[in-house]
């Protein structure tokens, strides 16, 4: 993390709780400049093997269609439930897998490919632990998770870690914006 710069962005407040100040990355990936930093950052950070990554949907999957054309590897989005309309869900539940709040479109051919998670911010890890606990299911190695921000003291990382997956941050940021 020392090696990274601090990437510009604007906090949330109160977002997605109070008390947790949300890091907005969408304020610097319009600037190509920083999209370019932090991709190769997160190149760097990126395991050997890995030859798919998962974004996660929403702040996930810019990063990780960016890292996968970058280093040639394949892409697929993890959709949060709560993200996709109810009547959505109802009517296309047949072509997702689904597991513990997230999504992913059936048809992947998983069984085998080692899959880094990519996301935009770290907090509780309750997300990329789902994503890793899915891909597993079917079949897929997860043993990485590479984000931007990981907000400090809220207990993601040592989640993730419990849950055999090396986690890689950018930066860190206290949960709330110093005044």
């Amino acid at each position: 993390m020392s090696d990274s710069p601090a990437f510009p962005h604007r906090r949330w407040k109160d977002h997605p709780v109070p008390g947790v100040d949300f890091p907005d990355a969408t304020t610097f990936t319009s600037d190509a400049r920083w999209m370019r930093t932090a991709c190769e950052a997160l190149s760097a950070r990126l395991d050997k093997e890995i030859d798919l990554l998962a974004g996660i949907d929403i702040g996930g999957l810019g990063f990780a269609g960016a890292l996968a054309l970058r280093n040639g590897l394949g892409f697929i989005d993890i959709r949060k439930v709560g993200s996709i309309r109810a009547d959505v869900v109802r009517s296309l539940a047949n072509n997702y897998e689904l597991g513990n709040g997230i999504a992913l479109s059936k048809g992947q051919t998983l069984q085998g490919r080692e899959v880094a998670i990519i996301d935009d911010c770290l907090m509780t890890g309750g997300t990329a632990l789902a994503t890793a606990q899915l891909l597993r299911r079917l079949g897929a190695r997860c043993t990485h998770a590479l984000f931007v921000f990981e907000l400090e003291g809220l207990g993601g990382r040592e989640r993730l870690t419990q849950g055999g997956i090396a986690v890689h941050t950018l930066q860190q940021l206290p949960p709330t914006q110093p005044k």
